[in-house]
């Protein structure tokens, strides 16, 4: 298939690109100016330049493609709501309005299980569970998601495009700057700490596994209209997971632990010390990090295993090493 792949210069779009030009399909990679640079797509990826918040941008890149793969959002726990909402979802809908106007058919969505909320205590989530409609003032990222994919679904179905949306958890392997950077930054701060007793689910998905049935999910009829789960099928705790970290970084376990209440403090007081200081990069802790790392998630994949295959049964333990050793190095 001709197919455009928006975010193409970020960890999920560069896999997917790689993915998509391994298999023999007819790939443009869409790239804002900046991160352009530093990707060097394989022989036969088309490079355009655009950005989601100026739909003129986006005009010749949708010129006779069949499939938008749409990567490109605001993939943060920190920042203004302004921005957020600029690109992913605005951002979304420019890039559905602009695909539909030059006859693109499919679209698949790069959502994430964050659409459910970021505080659950063992529940089973399917892909029926009710998107999150209230989120935390803070919690900009999830208000993001459950908006774009909001957008996602009113053009579905106004038959604008054939929708699918695609809701991984979170993605490791190397190439990752975002999860592996705050993970080893808070393994070797004076405050670093097992969040509650360390027992609970941190859903995760290998990259490498993830793209595969992306790419599958549009190829498929039966996929069009539905969302799907996507998160490995073996349980992996926080403390296993801070483990496997310091494990590949060469740097000692973590085994103080300190009560939810006290880490969603320590987290604010430094996320609002950023923002006084007129920083614009992350924290190494935030809210929506801790959230993550603190709840324990379990997410039903059912659907993707009957429908698109989905294993699920990559190593969690061979991503985190090879996601930090590239990282380090890098």
């Amino acid at each position: 298939m001709r197919a455009l792949v928006t975010g193409a210069g970020g960890f999920i779009g560069s896999y997917l690109v790689r993915e998509l030009s391994m298999q023999g399909h007819n790939v443009t990679a869409l790239c804002q100016a900046g991160s352009a640079t530093q990707h060097r797509f394989a022989k036969g990826v088309t490079l355009a330049l655009g950005d989601v918040t100026e739909p003129e941008s986006l005009r010749k890149a949708c010129e006779r493609q069949e499939c938008v793969f749409h990567c490109a959002g605001i993939v943060s726990g920190y920042g203004a709501w302004e921005r957020f909402f600029k690109v992913g979802v605005e951002g979304t809908r420019n890039m559905i309005n602009v695909a539909s106007h030059a006859g693109v058919v499919r679209f698949v969505h790069l959502s994430s299980i964050s659409v459910y909320g970021t505080k659950p205590c063992g529940k089973l989530y399917t892909e029926e569970t009710p998107f999150e409609e209230n989120p935390e003032p803070w919690n900009h990222y999830v208000r993001q998601k459950v908006l774009s994919e909001k957008e996602l679904w009113k053009a579905h179905n106004e038959e604008k495009i054939q929708a699918i949306a695609i809701r991984p958890s979170l993605v490791l392997g190397p190439g990752d700057r975002n999860v592996v950077r705050g993970t080893l930054s808070l393994l070797q701060s004076p405050l670093a700490a097992i969040i509650g007793d360390g027992r609970n689910r941190i859903p995760c998905v290998v990259i490498d596994e993830l793209v595969k049935t992306i790419i599958n999910a549009a190829s498929n009829e039966y996929a069009i209209g539905k969302a799907y789960n996507l998160s490995g099928r073996e349980s992996i705790t926080q403390l296993e997971y801070m483990d496997l970290h310091a494990a590949a970084a060469g740097l000692k376990p973590l085994r103080r632990k300190v009560p939810v209440s006290v880490a969603q403090l320590a987290c604010s007081m430094l996320e609002g010390m950023y923002r006084i200081a007129g920083r614009e990069e992350e924290p190494f802790c935030t809210r929506i990090a801790l959230a993550f790392a603190a709840n324990d998630f379990n997410i039903d994949c059912s659907l993707g295993i009957r429908e698109l295959a989905w294993q699920g049964r990559a190593s969690y333990e061979e991503a985190i090493t090879r996601s930090v050793k590239w990282y380090l190095s890098s």
